[in-house]
């Protein structure tokens, strides 16, 4: 990787990671989140390396200013996000409305399917089989909200970067033109 390029991947990373912090410290209900979009923004536009560390900084930072909570719980939370933000980023290779639709599915589901874990580690379900229905079950209202957050503010953040770019190129076409 060149300097230049090296540069351009350290702002990037800045820029995503600052969105997903700022944005994910503004009033929410629980569930509805940018941390899921803002892992689709890192799978699209960094190198596979570095996609979770915006998420993590995201989710950490949060935790640090509003509390922390049970290791356990924290633990199964960052590893869904990353695992998440991983997940997306053969999806989002090319960046097209539908594979932005396709995911913020695929990120809501791996990271319901690894934080839910948590209840049950944490002991509020019961370690069998009924257990861990009941537990997946009751978080299906959290995969969609997540679904729901990811759409939104994935559309918004992946909109705004084409809209910004539309108007850089006619702006560009325009200067050469003249």
């Amino acid at each position: 990787m060149n300097q230049s390029s090296a540069l351009q991947t350290g702002l990037v990373l800045v820029g995503i990671t600052v969105l997903g912090v700022v944005t994910h410290l503004l009033p929410h209900d629980m569930g509805f989140t940018t941390v899921g979009a803002v892992g689709m923004l890192a799978a699209a536009y960094l190198p596979r390396a570095l996609m979770p560390v915006p998420v993590l900084i995201t989710v950490i930072a949060a935790d640090l200013m509003i509390g922390a909570y049970g290791f356990w719980a924290m633990a199964f939370v960052y590893l869904g996000h990353a695992s998440a933000a991983l997940a997306v980023g053969p999806v989002l290779r090319r960046i097209r409305p539908s594979m932005v639709f396709a995911a913020a599915l695929v990120n809501a589901v791996v990271f319901y399917l690894i934080s839910n874990i948590t209840p049950m580690v944490m002991g509020f379900y019961p370690p069998t089989l009924e257990g861990w229905w009941l537990c997946y079950a009751n978080g299906i209202p959290f995969l969609l909200r997540g679904i729901a957050a990811n759409l939104a503010f994935g559309s918004l953040f992946f909109g705004l970067i084409w809209l910004v770019r539309y108007i850089r190129a006619h702006r560009l076409a325009a200067a050469q033109r003249h």
